[in-house]
């Protein structure tokens, strides 16, 4: 590309003649102006053509008086001492570093702006969102997805600049006066080396890192891998051990930030959405660990870059590969086995990454998957307290296979494409048999079960990035996410005699196809400002389906949608640095969406005061809108679950009665807190508020109809709102080989809907008042040691009404249960204490650990939420009435559950 640009020139110039630059004469006076302000001067007033990298220009300031000189004595006057030589050449003025004997020790620039990429110095992968700053300040800035940096107001040109990346040594760069002119490459290694130009020094290792915005939080993948887990480094299970993220639901699922569910977050893998996180109905992550460089955490008031949500947004960026030398990986544990490989391409001009993993359930049935099976089936309500140890035999497994493809066009210029599929399939089909215990011969109940599973996610994306020079980074994005859950359960109950007793079958889809074009620029202004503005284009079509059928009944259609839409949002937000103190990050957000007929304005804006290097203030404010969400589904006789649905706040009131209508969600964020961070010491607490407006649940009651004597299901769609507050306290210290962190969240969150305990206040089902992670790990030569103990108070559960209905006798001859009428009451306490430990081996060929995970070592019975017994009503009204059993069961979670596991890396 550069090659074409050059023929090009080379060709206009031999048809123009070339200015006598010697016969340009200069008269002006100049008094602290910029070298570049100076350009423009001779530019337009003189008409002289001039030639420049940025880098070498900034800082430089021309002072004097300057009458009727020559172009060369001008330039010789004026660049003398600046490090800047020059050459005419065909009627142009190009500017090139000069080489001078400085002293290293004194400045010779001032208020300059250094420039710069971020890599792995084994690899070769460049690192996004490293923190660059310089020594003695908390002013700085990250790298971009490409690893790139433009770092203002740097004091002078004998300044050191420090590089910090989760996982890797900080290090540290001297400038040099005279060497400053170019773009600087820092190559970072997790252990302390040498190598030119700047020095690795000692520091310890930090799982997580807040980064430069508010509520902004980065984690360290590979460091994390050795916290306890089901046998594999989880993505979503570690994030759940941060403050404000609810760390007591044990599903990878359950993102809960501060306070609000996991679908109120945005979820992006190198820029495509994940709709569904989890496999093995939230054992393990959608994501597999070995795919994943990088993962960025807002908990809140995040920066106009990012909408569609309400809540919190998780961005993932993929492994890019190796430039350098190839490399493997291989890991295997009682549940599922996994791969990788890094490697060059075109002789390291390109890379490449691949990863695969896939359960082996349906080969071998471990001990642990039992287990973990027969608790993901007492939490659902579909079967009710079958004999899962003798009849539950299903045919499951999932996989999910990453692919990524990196190439460096030129200098400037990258292009990018990941693949992502990851799938579930399970089918279980039994029959269970319930005799007399007094008489084994006698059959009381035949329960017949037939189950068929798919759920999944896929994703594309592909990415062209550009640094057009050295302010002003661009990506073009072309992104596709689809997610499809496929449903059908039945289950048929019989006497004795063989006839029917109850049915109930569920038949459930949904479908998410999700078309993206994203373009994201990046722009230095100067040394105070850094823009950030863009497009994204969505293109949406969504399918919702659910029918249930209860006591013979014809399958009744609960919701039955499917909707197809655009949104298009347009945002711009600018990092001003006021003084070198205080940091403004005003920014604003515009969506155009076919499915309404409102435009939703987004307002963002966040402050930094620094009140020291180790102290700082920092408080945001913004509002969020979300237009594609899950529909809340709460049925107390299913286990269904919710399903994404595309909002639809089209002002025809005769739409607006219609029962499938769904509001646009709104949101507003309010955050302020302070960070210190000083001797390896992070101390963090930050203040947030979360009005949410636009909530929607369907509600399934179960009512008695007398005219057939039989309950059928009655759906009632309710609008609502929340109100949450809080409070993130997070100490994290590291020392030797130690590491570790406390958090502590305080919080609560209330929810108001219309058609629930007939609009009055409760408390939402994500309320929890207290909350304490204490997260230890410790690295030796040959070991790794870890432990984390989790403290959770009672959440609510939602009790439904139960009403029996009575004969003219006063017999109880059936019930109905009426869910817009709740009792709420409190689940026990939650506690678990989990430990793992690996010993890790290696030669120069490769290396590996093998090592146990015992999860809930004190074996402590937590709950997760209770179900309702239809067993027990259903036994007393068909006559065994001589008492009424337990209403609700406890919903047990994770008893204490050992892994073993074992890694290779080649």
């Amino acid at each position: 590309m550069r090659f074409l640009y050059c023929l090009l020139f080379c060709l206009i110039a031999l048809h123009l003649s070339a200015q006598d630059l010697n016969q340009v004469r200069i008269s002006e006076r100049f008094e602290d102006a910029s070298l570049a302000k100076v350009i423009r001067t001779l530019r337009n007033k003189y008409d002289l053509k001039i030639a420049y990298d940025d880098a070498l220009i900034t800082g430089v300031t021309i002072n004097g008086n300057y009458t009727d000189q020559s172009l060369p004595d001008f330039l010789d006057k004026i660049l003398d001492q600046k490090g800047i030589d020059y050459q005419l050449l065909n009627g142009k003025i190009i500017l090139i570093p000069k080489q001078l004997d400085l002293d290293v020790n004194t400045p010779s620039l001032f208020d300059l702006t250094v420039f710069g990429t971020v890599q792995d110095a084994i690899t070769g992968e460049n690192l996004p969102h490293a923190l660059v700053r310089v020594r003695g300040s908390s002013m700085g800035t990250i790298t971009n997805k490409e690893g790139y940096f433009a770092l203002p107001q740097v004091p002078n040109d004998t300044s050191t600049i420090e590089i910090s990346y989760v996982g890797y040594k900080k290090a540290e760069i001297k400038l040099v006066p005279g060497k400053t002119r170019r773009t600087l490459l820092v190559q970072m290694e997790e252990n302390a080396i040498e190598l030119s130009e700047f020095t690795v020094v000692e520091n310890q290792r930090r799982t997580v890192r807040y980064g430069d915005e508010i509520s902004q939080m980065t984690i360290d993948p590979k460091n994390l891998a050795a916290l306890p887990s089901l046998g594999e480094f989880d993505i979503f299970r570690s994030l759940q051990l941060l403050p404000g993220i609810g760390g007591t639901d044990e599903t990878s699922s359950a993102l809960t930030i501060r306070n609000s569910p996991s679908a109120h977050n945005l979820v992006l893998f190198d820029g495509f959405t994940i709709y569904r996180l989890d496999h093995f109905f939230g054992v393990f992550s959608a994501i597999n660990s070995d795919a994943v460089r990088d993962v960025q955490v807002y908990k809140g008031g995040f920066g106009a870059k990012y909408g569609g949500r309400v809540s919190g947004v998780v961005d993932i960026t993929g492994n890019t590969g190796s430039f350098n030398e190839p490399n493997y990986s291989f890991g295997i544990n009682l549940l599922s086995a996994r791969f990788s490989i890094n490697a060059p391409i075109d002789g390291g001009r390109g890379a490449f990454h691949i990863s695969g993993r896939r359960a082996y359930t349906d080969i071998i049935r471990s001990n642990l998957f039992e287990n973990l099976y027969r608790n993901f089936r007492e939490q659902s309500n579909d079967l009710n307290q079958i004999n899962a140890n003798d009849v539950l035999r299903p045919d499951f497994h999932f996989y999910d296979l990453n692919l990524k493809g990196s190439y460096k066009l030129t200098q400037r210029d990258n292009l990018s494409l990941t693949l992502y599929s990851g799938r579930d399939n399970l089918d279980t089909s039994f029959e269970d048999i319930t005799r007399d215990p007094n008489n084994p011969g006698n059959i009381q109940r035949i329960s017949q079960v037939n189950e068929n599973a798919k759920w999944g996610n896929t994703g594309l994306g592909l990415t062209w990035s550009t640094n057009w020079n050295r302010n002003i980074y661009s990506s073009l994005q072309f992104a596709y996410s689809d997610h499809s859950f496929n449903y059908v359960f039945s289950d048929t109950t019989k006497n004795n005699l063989g006839d029917v007793r109850r049915f109930y079958g569920i038949n459930r889809v949904n479908d998410v196809e999700d078309l993206q074009f994203n373009l994201k620029n990046e722009f230095s202004i100067g040394d105070r400002h850094k823009v950030d503005f863009g497009v994204n284009v969505s293109s949406l079509r969504v399918m919702n389906e659910s029918r249930v059928s209860d006591q013979n009944t014809p399958p009744e259609p609960l919701a039955n949608t499917t909707s197809t839409g655009s949104i298009t949002s347009v945002y711009a937000s600018d990092k001003y640095y006021i003084t070198p103190r205080l940091l403004l990050n005003p920014g604003m957000r515009v969506n155009f969406t076919s499915v309404s007929d409102n435009t939703y304005f987004s307002h963002r804006l966040g402050a930094i005061y620094t009140i020291s290097p180790s102290l700082e203030l920092k408080v945001s404010t913004g509002r969020y809108f979300q237009i594609i969400r899950e529909q809340v589904f709460d049925d107390p006789f299913s286990n269904n679950q919710d399903g994404w649905v595309l909002s639809d706040e089209n002002t025809d009131p005769d739409r607006r009665r219609d029962p499938d209508f769904v509001t646009v969600m709104e949101a507003d964020h309010f955050i302020a807190g302070f960070q210190f961070d000083k001797n390896s010491w992070i101390i963090d607490v930050e203040f947030y508020t979360k009005k949410i407006k636009g909530l929607t649940e369907r509600i399934v009651s179960h009512v008695f109809d007398r005219t057939d004597n039989q309950r059928n299901p009655e759906v009632t769609t309710t609008v609502g709102t929340s109100d949450i507050t809080g409070m993130d306290f997070l100490i994290q210290k590291a020392i030797g080989p130690y590491q570790g962190w406390l958090s502590y969240t305080k919080s609560t969150a209330f929810n108001q809907f219309d058609g629930i305990n007939n609009g009055n206040e409760i408390r939402s089902r994500q309320h929890q008042t207290d909350e304490i992670k204490f997260v230890n790990i410790v690295e030796l030569p040959d070991w790794n040691l870890s432990a984390t103990w989790i403290y959770g108070s009672g959440r609510p559960f939602y009790r439904p009404s139960i009403n029996f209905i009575r004969n003219n006798q006063g017999e109880v001859i059936n019930y109905e249960v009426i869910n817009t009428e709740k009792e709420i009451t409190k689940l026990p306490v939650y506690q678990r204490f989990d430990v793992s430990v690996a010993r890790k081996f290696g030669n120069e060929y490769m290396k590996g650990e093998i090592g146990l995970s015992i999860l809930n070592v004190f074996n402590r019975a937590n709950v997760q939420s209770r179900r309702l017994n239809r067993n027990a009503l259903d036994d007393f009204v068909s006559g065994d009435r001589d008492q009424l059993g337990a209403l609700f069961r406890d919903v047990n979670l994770l008893e204490i559950t050992p892994s073993i596991f074992f890694n290779l890396y080649f």
